[in-house]
């Protein structure tokens, strides 16, 4: 499975790929042949006392230097840039799929495991590719050094190629215990990134009650794990590590050794020793290098697995086929619709109506299904049974784009993004400074927002920190009525949105929604006396199990 993912980076980067290997090409064979121009030098002028030829192999050695530098500078410049691009890519493709999934289908991943998939795990996969030249790299030195030292004498070669199933087994036995182990080792990750989530989330609300220690607690024993884990990893690096090398590294003294012998009797020459001990260090080189792709391999396997888990994942509720645009105005409508989670009844069967510019507040007690019924409203969900209608028509059949556009929700508990205020109210889209502030005016968070350093300019913590509740649900409540709530015909789904206000400003809130442009609907969950008396009419329901969402 992850090897799709992998081949798939490998197709969309082939240009830089490609030019970094014949980058590393050139580099690694002018490499290699600078220890022959030293034993010429060596052999035809030092030894031979030929000034002449010592200059003429001296020079050549500075050439291909010049060449190889070259040649490295290109090879480095194309993998990075496949490198970064891979990087881009997955990450633009992992995040704009992740925009498409709902609450179902990530029901089983943390918010910090797929923080780690969209982070370590595609970083894992961009350093592979930026090390995929280096094959070929590894290619050249067996290919130019085995002939190389096949031509200085025989023996040196046996004693090359002796040491080649040794690192054959070398290489076979660590691959498979190190990814299985990187694969543990990637879930211990996961589950403290989701540890640290909760302890920076969740921390405040639980100091109150004493339970903080318990996420510290909680934290600390997963980063057991993950050093434990992390341990156990290198430890099987390290003896991989160690052991490749060191082959190569003991065929260097044999050959020495036997070269020696070589020199003594005249079968070789200094020159041809010298680049035997050269070529051969080189060669050390390549095999540690060839471990630490190796390595690189087992870890992207690993990291392509867990994206590809998460791109393999679908939506539960998605596009239909072939989409309807959404009408400009109508009736928003439930059909005995009823919804089934885990062996409950959230919501149904349940039957709603609501005509083109009404106030609807929905009431009952906690666990009637309040949001549940906001939700499939807004299309965030789909029934069981029954259905959901905008305009006579299926919301089902219309396309989602469309559908939002129309069809806005304020949840209870609305999140604010790192940024200004501004980019807080306009989320990409092109609205001026005048819609802004008429939009918080309509929220009464205008004066909020001045009285801020910045005013609509200043910088937001992530979730809105530093700013109260009852400013954070009225900066979304006016981020709803700039998108769409104001437009004849839209529907403003309101989830207790007023719960954190002061009873003058919940009025004059209401006060300013019912000023609403004509047509546009609002169904408003509360309860809040206020909000019941503003709507044109209230509907209660009765309890018929736990709301998912735990509000009602």
């Amino acid at each position: 499975m992850s090897a799709g993912l992998l081949r798939s980076c490998v197709r969309d980067q082939w240009r830089p790929v490609s030019a970094a290997t014949a980058g590393g090409l050139v580099r690694q064979v002018t490499l290699l042949a600078i220890p022959w121009c030293v034993q010429r030098a060596l052999d035809d002028g030092i030894v031979a006392g030929d000034r002449g030829a010592t200059l003429r192999w001296a020079l050549a050695a500075a050439g291909l230097a010049v060449v190889q530098f070259a040649a490295l500078a290109a090879w480095q410049w194309q993998a990075r840039m496949a490198e970064a691009r891979t990087g881009a890519a997955l990450r633009e493709r992992l995040t704009a799929h992740l925009a498409r999934l709902d609450r179902a289908a990530l029901a089983g991943y943390g918010h910090g495991d797929l923080s780690m998939r969209a982070t370590r795990d595609i970083d894992q996969i961009r350093m592979w590719v930026y090390g995929l030249p280096v094959w070929a790299v590894i290619a050249a030195t067996f290919a130019i050094v085995l002939p190389g030292v096949a031509a200085l004498d025989p023996a040196l070669l046996l004693v090359t190629v002796a040491m080649i199933p040794l690192l054959a087994v070398v290489n076979l036995v660590f691959p498979g215990p190190y990814e299985r182990a990187g694969d543990r080792l990637a879930e211990a990750h996961a589950a403290r990134a989701d540890a640290v989530e909760d302890l920076l989330s969740a921390g405040a609300a639980v100091r109150g009650i004493g339970g903080a220690p318990v996420l510290l607690e909680r934290h600390h024993a997963h980063s057991a794990d993950v050093a434990e884990l992390t341990g156990a990893v290198a430890r099987i690096q390290s003896a991989w590590a160690a052991l490749g090398p060191a082959v190569p590294r003991l065929a260097v003294a044999a050959g020495v050794a036997f070269g020696g012998y070589a020199a003594l009797n005249g079968d070789i020459t200094v020159g041809g020793l010298v680049a035997f001990t050269v070529w051969m260090g080189t060669f050390t080189l390549a095999v540690t290098v060839l471990v630490d792709r190796l390595v690189d391999r087992g870890n992207a396997a690993v990291s392509a697995r867990r994206v590809e888990e998460i791109l393999a994942l679908e939506p539960t509720v998605a596009d239909p086929a072939d989409p309807e645009p959404a009408a400009a105005g109508g009736t928003l409508a439930v059909s005995g619709a009823a919804v089934h989670r885990d062996g409950r009844d959230p919501l149904g069967p349940f039957d709603l109506a609501v005509a083109p510019g009404e106030f609807v507040a929905v009431t009952g007690p906690t666990g009637a299904g309040k949001s549940t019924l906001l939700r499939l409203l807004a299309r965030l969900d789909d029934p069981a049974e029954g259905a959901v209608t905008w305009a006579g028509t299926d919301v089902r059949r219309l396309g989602l784009a469309g559908l939002r556009e129309t069809v806005v929700t304020v949840p209870q508990r609305p999140v604010l993004l790192s940024g200004t205020v501004a980019d807080n109210l306009r989320l990409g889209r092109d609205a001026d400074d005048g819609a802004l502030e008429a939009a918080c005016r309509d929220a009464c968070v205008h004066d909020d927002v001045t009285a801020l350093p910045g005013g609509y300019g200043t910088e937001l913590g992530e979730g809105g920190s530093g700013l109260s509740g009852g400013q954070v649900q009225r900066l979304a409540l006016a981020r709803a009525l700039l998108h769409a709530g104001g437009r004849d015909g839209g529907v403003l789904l309101l989830d207790d949105v007023t719960s954190a206000l002061d009873p003058g400003t919940e009025q004059r809130i209401l006060d300013r929604l019912a000023r609403r442009a004509p047509g546009t609907s609002v169904v408003f969950v509360t309860h809040r006396a206020a909000v019941m008396a503003a709507a044109d009419r209230v509907v209660e329901l009765a309890p018929a199990g736990r709301d998912g969402d735990g509000d009602g």
